[in-house]
């Protein structure tokens, strides 16, 4: 997703959930199964789930100052609730709740 389509979605969805990976990053493909058990659960039905290729998407790479992977960022109403690198399951639900209450 290049940054203007994504910049329009943060504006756009109510509750946003972005999960930023590399097709060579170990920790994105061991998290991919969990952030994915997270997009088919009912309680974060309201929730919109991005993913973003940051080696496919420089520009937003440098835009969110990414230099950790994976990345994952939430927003509420167009506005950031927290943004890290973790590889933390329980971490990266928090977040998914977060934006989704």
């Amino acid at each position: 997703m290049k940054l203007p389509d994504l910049i329009d979605q943060i504006k756009s969805q109510p509750r946003l959930f972005i999960r930023f990976h590399a097709s060579w990053c170990g920790v994105c493909k061991l998290l991919a199964p969990h952030v994915n058990s997270l997009k088919a659960d009912e309680a974060l039905s309201d929730v919109t789930f991005i993913d973003v290729d940051v080696e496919e998407h420089l520009d937003v790479k440098q835009a969110f100052k990414i230099n950790d992977l994976p990345y994952f960022a939430g927003f509420k109403d167009g506005k950031l609730i927290e943004e890290f690198a973790t590889a933390k399951k329980d971490k990266v639900s928090e977040l998914a709740q977060a934006c989704a209450s």
